[in-house]
């Protein structure tokens, strides 16, 4: 039996090999192992199960094919025979094993020849950063370069890459996305964060594309499809074919056709169902509680904000407490159902040339809503809210294309001090960073709003935001 610590390097090596990431020399070791043990033969069996079944979310208990569950029941005899029986037993399980270790070695020909480059840079805009499995990093990369798995993350809002296989199936990440790769046979796509876009080929039954998302699992044959994730939730959007979608929190799943989507929370008790696209809306008021993005905004009550002011006042000597009926009585008592405040937040910006610190406000729209928001040339957002000192506020939404797989952001400028009331048309919204784009978001679906300053000590309060619209 191999030692306990010789057993930890092995299992180390075999699993770097089940992620794709073992060299050359450490594929040459593993094959010479199994080659010789039966015991690590054994443990890669094992592992090679545990790691199909994380990419399916199929667990069984009988995960091997009969020749190899008859090793398994060999070799646990073997453990509990008398020494005597030992030699015989050993041939025995060396025939019957045969096949499985032939199997075993043509996989790693397989999986290693695959470790050669097979996904290919299409497109590149903006700064995006490549990391190996090996852990190189490219901080250029260039059309028709080729790749093998890894993680690729578009670091600022003008970001944008595609990424090709060799079926011809392609995925895209736009914006501020962090996506894991890994193609060995079955395609396996971690997107941490950020927005994807892919059109996929028609794909083997039994090794569809699988997505993971934080909040969800996308299981993909064949099919051309959006979405948006990050650590609260996770949106599908269909074009072609069919989705599987499994919300990790409880292992619900829905069937998401074109023309649909969905949305995967981390809440078991959000609604998890697939919606019509022609089931749409065309105004939207936002809910600043359970709306706001966390780290980019901090949701205040009205009771809460009203007390600070109360206090504040107190502290200055403006205001006794006996005052206190008389002057904010009415206030008060209109607070308690009063909708809150949302207070901007500083964040660094990781796609920044110097690490510039912003102050942000962020909000999901219709994230749990079984309508979809569509923007018409008549859309104009309603924002109010309060800046302390005059500054420059950036107005932008996150939109997805309704009739191709496309996902941007838009933006517009005002300049602000004290209570404000904007009226900011749809129409005048332009491509985040890219000006000579001059075509607006109308008839995409908006996904986010939010708002930003680049003064960092400039402590702007959001109170409301609402978006109206007449139909063309």
């Amino acid at each position: 039996m191999t030692p306990p610590l010789a057993n930890e390097k092995w299992q180390e090596l075999i699993q770097l090999h089940l992620d794709g990431i073992a060299n050359q020399e450490q594929v040459k070791n593993l094959s010479a192992q199994l080659e010789i043990c039966f015991d690590t033969r054994l443990l890669y069996l094992r592992m090679q199960h545990i790691h199909s079944s994380l990419l399916t979310g199929e667990f069984s208990e009988m995960p091997f094919a009969p020749s190899e569950q008859r090793v398994l029941q060999l070799i646990s005899d073997l453990e509990e025979s008398k020494p005597t029986h030992q030699h015989r037993r050993y041939l025995f399980i060396a025939a019957s094993t045969t096949a499985a270790i032939a199997l075993l070695l043509g996989l790693l020909f397989i999986l290693s020849s695959q470790s050669a480059a097979s996904i290919e840079v299409t497109t590149i805009e903006g700064p995006v950063r490549w990391t190996g499995h090996d852990g190189h990093v490219i901080e250029k990369l260039n059309v028709g370069q080729m790749l093998t798995g890894g993680t690729i993350q578009t670091t600022a809002a003008d970001s944008q890459a595609t990424l090709t296989f060799r079926d011809g199936s392609a995925v895209s990440t736009t914006g501020i996305s962090v996506l894991s790769i890994t193609n060995k046979g079955q395609k396996l796509l971690h997107l941490r964060s950020g927005i994807l876009s892919a059109n996929v080929t028609p794909q083997r039954n039994k090794s569809p594309m699988n997505v993971l998302t934080p909040t969800a699992r996308l299981e993909v044959l064949g099919t051309r499809f959006d979405v948006v994730a990050n650590s609260e939730g996770a949106k599908l959007i269909v074009r072609e074919g069919v989705v599987n979608a499994v919300r990790t929190s409880d292992g619900q799943s829905v069937k998401v056709e074109a023309g649909h989507s969905t949305i995967a929370t981390t809440n078991a008790k959000d609604s998890f169902h697939a919606r019509n696209h022609h089931e749409t809306t065309y105004r939207w008021i936002a809910n600043l509680e359970h709306d706001h993005k966390q780290g980019e905004g901090e949701f205040v009550s009205a009771m809460h904000a009203l007390k600070k002011r109360i206090r504040d006042a107190m502290t200055k000597g403006h205001l006794t407490k006996e005052q206190i009926p008389a002057v904010y009585g009415a206030q008060l008592a209109a607070a308690i159902d009063a909708d809150g405040l949302l207070k901007a937040q500083p964040k660094q910006i990781r796609g920044g040339e110097s690490g510039d610190l912003i102050r942000i406000a962020s909000l999901y729209v219709n994230h749990n809503q079984p309508k979809s928001v569509i923007l018409t040339q008549r859309s104009v957002f309603q924002v109010r809210g309060t800046a302390p000192v005059e500054t420059v506020i950036n107005i932008g939404i996150g939109v997805f294309g309704t009739t191709r797989a496309d996902a941007a952001r838009f933006v517009t400028s005002h300049k602000v001090e004290g209570n404000f009331n904007l009226e900011v048309p749809v129409s005048e919204m332009q491509k985040f960073r890219d000006h000579s784009d001059k075509t607006p978001p109308v008839g995409m679906e908006i996904f986010s709003w939010f708002c930003f300053t680049s003064d960092p000590n400039c402590e702007f309060i959001i109170s409301a935001v609402s978006l109206n619209a007449e139909t063309d």
